[in-house]
């Protein structure tokens, strides 16, 4: 019924259009997902940690392509043989109706990230976004660990490489966070990172 399976950084987990066979667990790790212009190039929609699901709600095809941004492991379960299961199990049902719902409103919120946020609000949303991710928010100082590129958050935030890294250095100048290495920020002031990701400072 489940499978498990190993992936190493930029090795494709599925692509864009694939039959959606598997409900698919992220164990360990950070995938990034991803979908096809018209035109040909590629836009980063979201990323994935671990215990979050990929092939919800169910469909023909999956929507997004997904890849391995660091190593990942993942859980496949076979989708006939799972829902017969989901039919025996409706707390797991609801559980996973409210997944669906939650990634329509991340779809949502990506949206009006795009299109009304300035620059620091995005950045500072994204660092919210990782922080909730991560599960690490009760932390007075949350640390994350992001093995993403710049240029990768740039492309989800719809930025360029370069201003993503001037507002994370105007971040640091403020006191916001600070930084051991490109891939570990540390949220210094939570509170009013969430106020500058909602416009109000």
């Amino acid at each position: 019924m489940s499978l498990s399976r190993r992936f190493e950084p930029h090795q494709t987990i599925v692509e864009e259009g694939q039959p959606a066979d598997f409900l698919i667990n992220v164990t360990a790790g950070t995938v990034k997902l991803f979908r096809t212009l018209s035109d040909g190039r590629v836009q980063i929609v979201g990323f994935l940690k671990r215990g979050d699901f990929l092939g919800v709600p169910a469909g023909g095809a999956y929507n997004v392509g997904a890849e391995a941004i660091s190593p990942v492991e993942t859980c496949n379960f076979s989708r006939p043989p799972f829902e017969r299961l989901l039919n025996d199990n409706p707390t797991l049902e609801h559980r996973l109706f409210q997944m669906a719902s939650n990634e329509v409103a991340a779809a949502r919120d990506h949206l009006l990230l795009l299109g009304r946020k300035t620059a620091r609000e995005r950045v500072a949303t994204f660092l919210n976004l990782m922080v909730d991710k991560a599960q690490c928010g009760h932390a007075a100082t949350p640390c994350l660990d992001l093995p993403m590129t710049r240029a990768e958050i740039a492309d989800y935030l719809g930025m360029t490489m370069e201003t993503v890294s001037r507002v994370l250095g105007a971040f640091k100048s403020d006191g916001l966070i600070s930084t051991t290495s490109p891939s570990e920020i540390t949220l210094l002031n939570p509170d009013r990172l969430k106020k500058v990701a909602e416009g109000e400072a």
